[in-house]
């Protein structure tokens, strides 16, 4: 979780410390705002699980490309959609930092409620979790 917070955080300063793209216009197909940010939370959810996965830079590019396309295919974006929508979101400064403000925020406090809702129970080793996609996992020793 700390990757993908510090992941969210590099992409907000790099869009925070780069001048915004005058002059492109709103795009008639735009994502918006709200998808656009469920698409880029998953988008950081997944990266950072390739990247924790696939140490060679080879294979993540490979598996992030094709895991990317299925993310967006899930949504019903094309790519070329997702970019223009990018290019737009990305030439102005505050919206975009803005949306990654918010991901940082919906990121942190779902690790907070996944840290406040795990339980050891250390008689027989398990771990109960209970919260957002958690999973009840069984620690034998």
């Amino acid at each position: 979780m700390k990757k993908i917070i510090t992941s969210c955080f590099l992409l907000f300063l790099l869009v925070a410390c780069t001048d915004g793209m005058s002059g492109i216009s709103k795009p008639d197909d735009i994502i918006p705002r709200d998808t656009m940010v469920m698409i880029l939370k998953d988008m950081s959810l997944l990266e950072s699980h390739i990247q924790a996965k696939y140490i060679h830079v080879s294979r993540f590019q490979e598996t992030m490309k094709r895991s990317g396309k299925k993310l967006l295919d899930g949504y019903g974006v094309s790519h070329d959609r997702f970019n223009r929508s990018m290019d737009y979101y990305g030439s102005r400064q505050e919206e975009m930092q803005s949306i990654y403000a918010e991901i940082l925020d919906s990121l942190n406090s779902e690790a907070i409620t996944v840290g406040k809702n795990v339980n050891i129970d250390s008689s027989n080793f398990e771990i109960h979790r209970t919260g957002i996609g958690a999973k009840k996992i069984i620690i034998h020793q």
